[in-house]
């Protein structure tokens, strides 16, 4: 069994700094294999501490790039990272940058490039106006080829909501992180573990309690394989 935290964030801000191997001391620590990667993206931001990390370690973080749509050059930004460093991913944080994640003008380029390269997108999904559960439905059904992740899977307030979605669009994923366990057992039971991925959103957790509340998602040994590593190494074709 592989296990794999699918969302964690790299370099300084203000109010919260993690660097590579602080994170690598957390995987360590917690018996985790790997961890996917991105930019803290409050303020301005850069994805040069996600390629000095996983230059540092390149077997243990998986590196995602983020961007802010409203840059003109957020395209190119995220051809640069995979084509110059093997990023593997984009995480959008709709809420904090501004604007739909449906905005057809901002983020159906982005959608486009990814679905090029093949790589997922990873997309705050709390039950924030910006980036709720319905604009989710609309990205998925608009590109069914692109692989989107909704990470906290609709908390609070719309998680039976991120279900339903996750149940009727092929290509959407619910991320557990920050999530409770009884709505990670309920999305399992009702979505199915091919369609849960655990994620933490380390540094902003207690990462050993993250991660020992899986063990709580389901006594199916096979589904807790996929839930905790298994269902974001194939999306990644690891």
């Amino acid at each position: 069994m592989t296990i794999i935290d699918a969302h964690n964030h790299v370099g300084t801000i203000k109010k919260a700094h993690q660097s590579g191997a602080d994170l690598v001391a957390k995987l360590d620590k917690a018996g985790v294999e790997r961890a996917v990667m991105f930019p803290f993206v409050e303020g301005d931001f850069s994805n040069e501490p996600i390629r000095d990390a996983h230059r540092e370690f390149p077997d243990r973080l998986i590196p995602y790039c983020a961007v802010n749509p409203w840059n003109d050059n957020a395209v190119d930004e995220v051809r640069r990272c995979v084509e110059t460093y093997g990023f593997k991913g984009l995480k959008l944080h709709p809420t904090i940058g501004g604007y739909h994640l449906s905005d057809p003008k901002l983020c159906d380029p982005l959608f486009a490039v990814c679905e090029d390269y093949g790589i997922p997108i990873v997309v705050h999904g709390a039950s924030d106006l910006y980036n709720c559960p319905p604009e989710f439905a609309l990205m998925a059904e608009r590109f069914p080829n692109v692989t989107l992740i909704m990470a906290h899977m609709g908390f609070f307030w719309s998680v039976d909501q991120a279900i339903r979605f996750a149940i009727q669009y092929p290509n959407l994923y619910l991320e557990t992180s920050r999530a409770p366990i009884f709505e990670i057992q309920t999305a399992v039971r009702e979505a199915g573990a091919d369609k849960v991925i655990w994620g933490t959103d380390s540094p902003f957790v207690d990462y050993a309690f993250e991660f020992q509340k899986m063990s709580s998602a389901t006594d199916d040994t096979d589904a807790y394989s996929k839930i905790v590593g298994g269902n974001i190494a194939r999306i990644l074709k690891l």
